[in-house]
């Protein structure tokens, strides 16, 4: 545990948030329950320190008179929302599968594993900023198991379920640097020593990747996969696969799986799967904005929405744009020929989310229980907001937004073998909640208008949970620069914007006046922007910038932003060309 708390960052003290006990009444909100129950239209809720007390109609709750009374007139309430299928060991961004696009010559797997750590309470906030009270994850390190335990000492974090590493039907050495999260097994002794570490470090669940290929035994690797369900099982440990071929799938729950942590993407899935998932009580997880992301780094249409730029790392996001400018040297043949030639990756992308939203919206119809996962953490797919993006590809599916909110509550934690704590709003249950300032019923889309979210029995406005720092503001500047989007870059400076030069002398003022100097320049498709150099004072980010994609090959400049109440109110700009 010295370890992880060497890795995180000053972040972790959120000192200005008081210690919340007591007993508190959430009253006055309109209450969507998950459990079957019908939505209260003015309920009352009694919170007892973290547990929940009493729930009904208002005028059938009797409010204690040492209560903390929380008017939720106008307000929605609905269980935590869980992530049931992410990765801690992935940042979401382009340097975190190097057993995919391997660019260790320019940024080395270590680094992105130390950046992972070091940013680890963060990365636990955005979730909880998303509504997301509960995650699942399903394949690290051993350093998952760390993970697992400072979430837990963390106030303004989800709860957190871990596997351990993958045990596997191949290998991945580009991701073992001394902790593999991958790891295969030729033998059902390797099997079994590998079950008993998981045991040893009380996994919640253990995890197989089963992957089948031309050049792979089916039938050896079979035998290998029922070996760990079996194992599994027999020391009290539910088995998650990774299997989204219809066949693998299959097979993994007939030898006894619990979960599918995937959607099946190759393939119709047929009334044979069907029965056999409603007979095992398989839990399937739907998994479809992960399949987007190497569509969206090879075309570098990264679709990037408003909840990404509120709630996931800019730094991430911003470096699935860095194959712009690394050197072209360095860059794998393959990749350089998925990037000029990006249709075949958008195809087959667009092919398997088609496939598996059609298998979706059958399995939900026939029901069959289903948990949202993200898959959070692969390139492309970010921790926290990913969530929203999930939920459109469920809409576009045809699942409506009550059955989404039940996948993605309480089918959720029975993934994570929590439903008798969480995933409902219940007496005796954890109080994990969030308060909504519009209907997730009429539209989905509305679990990410959060007024708090409630963790434990403990209130937190977003702007608590996750604030903003002046780094964040500039970074979040960058990347809408680097995407050209003139609308969101405009967004991060105030109304009355000041550019000055090195001699403190006014160029322009206003952001009328600074949309025209950008307007043009956005319409350069080469348009990007790389920090060579930052610092940070005070409220003051100084920034060494090369250009490229305007009138020559490269513009060097120092820009210095100045951030008052959350955006920049001042720049000065020093052209060293």
């Amino acid at each position: 545990m010295r370890k992880i708390l060497f890795f995180v960052t000053l972040f972790f003290s959120f000192q200005f948030l008081s210690a919340q006990s007591g007993i508190k009444a959430l009253v006055g909100g309109y209450l969507i329950n998950s459990n079957g129950d019908k939505p209260i239209d003015t309920s009352t809720i009694i919170l007892n320190g973290n547990k929940i007390e009493a729930v009904g109609q208002k005028s059938l709750i009797d409010i204690p008179e040492n209560a903390e009374v929380i008017d939720l007139t106008g307000k929605f309430i609905i269980p935590g929302l869980i992530d049931a299928h992410m990765h801690f060991f992935q940042s979401g961004g382009l340097y975190t599968r190097p057993d995919g696009i391997d660019l260790n010559a320019y940024y080395s797997y270590e680094k992105e594993q130390d950046y992972i750590k070091t940013n680890l309470t963060k990365t636990l906030a955005r979730y909880l900023r998303s509504g997301i009270t509960g995650v699942a994850d399903v394949g690290g390190g051993r350093w998952n198991f760390e993970v697992r335990e400072f979430a837990n000492q963390t106030e303004m974090a989800p709860r957190v379920v871990v596997a351990g590493p993958l045990i596997s039907t191949v290998d991945r050495v580009k991701l073992d640097i001394g902790d593999p999260p991958i790891v295969k097994v030729t033998s059902t002794d390797e099997v079994d020593s590998l079950v008993n570490t998981l045991v040893e470090a009380k996994a919640d669940l253990i995890k197989i990747w089963f992957i089948v290929s031309p050049d792979l035994d089916f039938e050896s690797n079979l035998q290998l996969i029922q070996r760990t369900i079996d194992q599994g099982h027999k020391n009290g440990i539910r088995v998650a696969v990774h299997a989204t071929q219809l066949a693998t799938a299959k097979e993994s729950v007939r030898a006894g799986a619990d979960i599918l942590v995937h959607s099946v993407d190759d393939a119709e899935v047929d009334d044979e799967f069907i029965e056999l998932l409603k007979e095992k009580g398989t839990i399937y997880t739907s998994g479809m904005a992960v399949l987007e992301g190497y569509k969206k780094i090879m075309s570098q249409d990264l679709s990037l929405s408003a909840n990404d730029y509120e709630i996931a790392d800019p730094f991430i996001m911003n470096n699935l744009m860095d194959l712009q400018h690394i050197p072209k040297t360095i860059i794998p043949e393959r990749v350089s020929e998925w990037l000029e030639n990006p249709e075949d990756i958008i195809k087959r992308s667009n092919k398997r989310v088609k496939t598996a939203k059609e298998n979706l919206k059958k399995l939900q119809d026939a029901g069959v229980t289903i948990a949202t996962g993200t898959d959070a953490g692969n390139p492309g797919t970010f921790h926290g907001s990913a969530i929203y993006r999930e939920f459109e590809l469920m809409t576009e599916a045809g699942l409506s937004p009550s059955q989404i909110l039940i996948n993605s509550t309480l089918n959720g934690a029975k993934l994570m073998g929590l439903d008798s704590q969480t995933g409902s709003i219940e007496i005796g249950k954890l109080a994990d909640m969030v308060i909504l300032n519009s209907s997730p019923i009429e539209d989905i889309a509305n679990t990410s208008d959060i007024s708090m979210v409630i963790k434990n029995g403990k209130l937190y406005e977003p702007n608590q949970i996750l604030p903003i720092t002046p780094i964040e503001v500039v970074q979040k500047q960058v990347l809408a620069y680097n995407q050209r989007d003139l609308t969101r870059f405009l967004s991060f400076y105030s109304d009355d914007i000041q550019m000055l030069d090195k001699s403190n002398k006014l160029i322009l003022e206003g952001k009328e006046e600074f949309e025209k100097r950008y307007r043009n320049r956005f319409k350069s498709k080469n348009l990007h922007v790389e920090i060579v150099n930052r610092s940070v004072i005070d409220n003051k980010v100084v920034d060494a910038e090369n250009v490229t994609g305007i009138e020559f090959d490269v513009i060097r400049s120092t820009a210095v932003y100045e951030i008052t109440n959350g955006l920049i109110s001042k720049v000065w700009i020093i052209n060293l060309n």
